[in-house]
């Protein structure tokens, strides 16, 4: 394996790494055991985080799944196409042992199951963004209704008088300007 390709590699499973860890870490206390660490996050619905979730996991298992084939599998793989390039230059035909079909199989088994792992990430993703726009449009529809209901006019927030704020609401929320 040439050292672009190790460095190749070596950077897009650093990426997936750090993202899936980063998606993973942000939504992990929030969705398995139902608290934020953040407050500011509180908004996030259940459905977008477990989504991203699973999302960071995958990206992790795809990551790790880069590493297994450039550690194992590139050096064998190399070996085979080499044999098959002299053989076609030397226009003989190639007999493969039952070791080399047998890697053949393992090979092409496990670039299948790295796509389905990537069709499901694209598939999480995609329903991740399905959740968002729908959430998005329900908030879209709240702040609507609440302009309409005149609960979010500029004259009702600028304000700071009893009328608008009963006496309880000091103490709950207070204002801090």
């Amino acid at each position: 394996m040439e050292n672009s390709q190790i460095l190749a590699g070596a950077a897009i499973c650093t990426v997936l790494i750090w993202l899936g860890f980063a998606s993973f870490k942000s939504h992990f206390n929030a969705v398995l055991f139902l608290t934020t660490p953040d407050p500011t996050q509180n908004f996030i619905p259940y459905q977008i985080r477990l989504c991203r979730l699973i999302g960071g996991f995958i990206m992790i298992l795809l990551a790790l799944m880069l590493v297994f084939a450039m550690i194992y599998l590139e050096e064998p793989a190399q070996h085979l196409a080499d044999l098959r390039d002299n053989s076609e230059e030397s226009k003989t035909k190639l007999v493969y042992t039952a070791e080399q079909l047998n890697f053949a199989t393992r090979y092409a088994l496990f670039w299948i199951s790295f796509l389905i792992v990537l069709l499901l990430l694209i598939s999480t993703s995609s329903i991740d963004a399905i959740f968002s726009w729908r959430y998005q449009k329900q908030l879209r529809e709240s702040v609507a209704a609440l302009k309409t209901f005149g609960l979010n006019s500029k004259n009702s927030a600028d304000t700071n008088n009893e009328e608008n704020n009963p006496p309880f609401m000091g103490k709950q929320f207070p204002n801090e300007n």
